[in-house]
């Protein structure tokens, strides 16, 4: 009967100490991400072929944008053009947030 509770108590203590894994979390990664400014900023006349920089306090996850293509690099987005001449209202989605940014677009410099 003891060899029975001995190996049952290992048995549990076995599988506690299973479950206390590495519980190291990329807090970065982890915290969310609010908006902080554009360069150029929104209300500007921009070129077709310019680059927008968005910044955030922390790194955005899944950023898409409406026009141009979004390249994330820590806590800044570029996204570059070519973007459509005429108005744009550049809508930058991501895992915590939308961010609305309105700009003229001139012909290529």
């Amino acid at each position: 009967m003891t060899k029975v509770l001995l190996l049952v108590s290992l048995f549990a203590i076995s599988i506690l100490a299973g479950c206390g894994g590495d519980d190291a979390i990329d807090e970065e990664a982890a915290l969310p991400a609010a908006f902080v400014e554009a360069t150029p900023p929104s209300g500007l006349t921009i070129a077709a072929n310019a680059s927008i920089t968005l910044t955030f306090d922390n790194a955005p996850a899944d950023v898409t944008v409406s026009a141009g293509t979004a390249v994330p690099s820590g806590k800044t987005v570029t996204v570059a053009g070519p973007f459509p001449e005429g108005a744009l209202n550049l809508t930058v989605t991501w895992a915590d947030g939308t961010q609305t940014l309105i700009y003229t677009v001139a012909p290529f410099d």
